[in-house]
């Protein structure tokens, strides 16, 4: 089996023990001739993950749709520390439904971890998504964040973070002035 069709077959599939199958090679061969190619092994989270691990790629979707010329770390890196890319700028996506907090309570609110960018990206967009599979956009700088562990906004978008609201349509100008100020 030529390095090609191994290459072809994992650039169509993303994950290494489909690739096996389709070529009649092991996936570990599959994987050490991906690397002796420096190919990424990043897999494909929105077809093969968890729930979770679909549901953040949504939200990951999105923001490419919004930011086209982000590049997307996921794509390069498996696990990367951050999601995209803008200018020299790191972004971290976070995604949350609405859920309870406690059960006996009606209130909902969203919900988004980021203690493990608390460190490490310039921002966060956080992604809320309504019943109806719509969204509204938070993006928050990562130095404001840098002491907490999750970020929480209530069903009314009350709360401090919820200040940091952003059309979906300023996302990308936001980006690109900022890339600009920083070459000038």
């Amino acid at each position: 089996m030529s390095d090609q069709k191994i290459i072809e077959s994992y650039s169509r599939l993303k994950n290494l023990k489909l690739v096996g199958e389709e070529t009649g090679i092991a996936w570990q061969k599959v994987y050490l001739r991906l690397r002796a190619n420096n190919i990424p092994v990043t897999g494909d989270k929105g077809r093969y993950g968890s729930n979770k691990d679909r549901f953040a790629a949504k939200a990951e979707a999105e923001f490419q749709k919004l930011v086209p010329s982000a590049s997307n770390s996921n794509k390069v890196k498996f696990q990367a520390a951050t999601d995209f890319t803008v200018g020299s700028l790191t972004v971290d996506v976070k995604a949350s439904t609405l859920h309870r907090q406690i059960k006996e309570r009606p209130a909902r609110r969203w919900a988004f971890s980021v203690k493990k960018q608390e460190f490490i990206a310039d921002f966060v967009v956080l992604f809320a998504f309504l019943d109806d599979g719509s969204y509204r956009l938070i993006l928050v700088p990562g130095e404001m964040i840098r002491t907490y562990q999750s970020l929480s906004i209530g069903e009314r978008w009350t709360g401090k973070w919820a200040d940091y609201e952003i059309a979906k349509d300023d996302l990308l100008a936001f980006f690109t002035d900022l890339s600009d100020e920083k070459a000038a």
